[in-house]
């Protein structure tokens, strides 16, 4: 979830958002400019595409879940333990290994509900990586602190990811917010860090804010409010079906044909109840399933889009901020931002 002063790219990339599942952005919609000197010795491959070649019949991706072990809100009665149970078995009921969860270690000291569902994470054949101690924007912090920020949520992955006496590969990093710093001074001086540290940085291709349907569906449930729960689910799985594409057609440009994806979520409950929903909807589509380590040995992913982006971005977007190009979203996609603030009861007057 983009925070609330930074959920559009627009500034950036000159973005008007759309609802129709890819038709094909115009031949025009791309315009390339020179890039960014110290960014171009990163980057191969054409700068533009004049068209969008036919999607794939076989893309592959790799499932990845935010805010371990806490992600969102809680109704009463519910626990972490209760929503990474389902959540692990979900995905091994779709069988699937290995998938990632980064996690925020502040919730874990003391707290025997969040040490307990990490625990039933790894039991389950999954995989921890870490998403800083608390979550903070890198925007908002000096370089230093937000590396200090890392390394002070590192001791808490470790012991979790390796406590079943098999020691497995937790350096994955994964940015909050996706912002990897609003200035390239800054984005260069942590992604040294990390490498000094020994990380890989965990990047996303695809994302349609799946954590915005968290807490309209929990006040929903409290409700009783069943119209408002199909709604949420139906408006949850057209958003899915109608930025995947997109971003999908936007890695042509990037790179020059579609690359092997990484999806981002949140291990919400609203998530892991529209978990099998999704995973169907993405098999629908001809998507094959991989885990971020295998996806991300993909040679496009060497690529260090060294520029600065205040608010954050996938890193396709990344990619064409480094070669100036600007690709503006289909018009109608948008997500439904006004009726999600405002659906059982939430703080917003109005609704879409």
């Amino acid at each position: 979830m983009f925070r609330t002063p930074l959920l559009s790219l627009a500034a950036v990339f000159g973005l008007g958002l759309s609802s129709a599942l890819a038709a094909g952005l115009p031949a025009n919609s791309a315009q390339a400019t020179a890039p960014h000197a110290a960014a171009a010795a990163h980057v191969a491959g054409p700068l533009a595409m004049p068209t969008f070649r036919p999607l794939k019949k076989h893309p592959i991706v790799a499932l990845s879940f935010d805010d371990l072990p806490a992600a969102g809100g809680l109704r009463p009665g519910e626990s972490r333990v209760s929503i990474l149970t389902a959540l692990s078995h979900e995905l091994r009921a779709a069988h699937m290994k290995g998938v990632y969860g980064y996690v925020n270690a502040v919730d874990l000291p003391g707290d025997p509900d969040c040490q307990h569902a990490l625990e039933i994470w790894m039991r389950a054949g999954m995989r921890l990586g870490s998403h800083t101690w608390s979550h903070p924007a890198l925007d908002d912090v000096t370089a230093r602190a937000y590396e200090a920020n890392i390394a002070k949520n590192a001791p808490y992955v470790q012991q979790y990811a390796d406590a079943n006496g098999k020691k497995t590969d937790w350096h994955w990093f994964r940015y909050p917010y996706l912002e990897e710093g609003n200035t390239a001074e800054k984005h260069e001086d942590v992604r040294r860090w990390l490498r000094a540290h020994g990380y890989r940085v965990a990047e996303v291709t695809l994302n349609f804010n799946d954590d915005d349907w968290g807490d309209p569906y929990l006040r929903c449930k409290e409700k009783g409010d069943t119209a408002g729960i199909d709604w949420l689910e139906k408006s949850y799985l057209a958003n899915a079906a109608a930025f995947i594409p997109v971003e999908r057609q936007r890695e042509q440009i990037a790179f020059g044909h579609e690359i092997p994806n990484v999806l981002l979520l949140h291990g919400t409950e609203f998530t892991t109840l529209m978990l099998p929903r999704l995973i169907a909807l993405l098999r629908s589509e001809g998507f094959r399933f991989s885990t971020v380590p295998k996806v991300e040995r993909n040679r496009a992913y060497r690529i260090d889009p060294i520029v600065g982006i205040p608010g954050g971005a996938n890193f396709t977007n990344e990619v064409l901020a480094t070669r100036g190009i600007k690709v503006p979203y289909p018009k109608a996609l948008s997500e439904p931002h006004a009726k999600l603030d405002s659906i059982c009861g939430g703080d917003s007057a109005g609704s879409e």
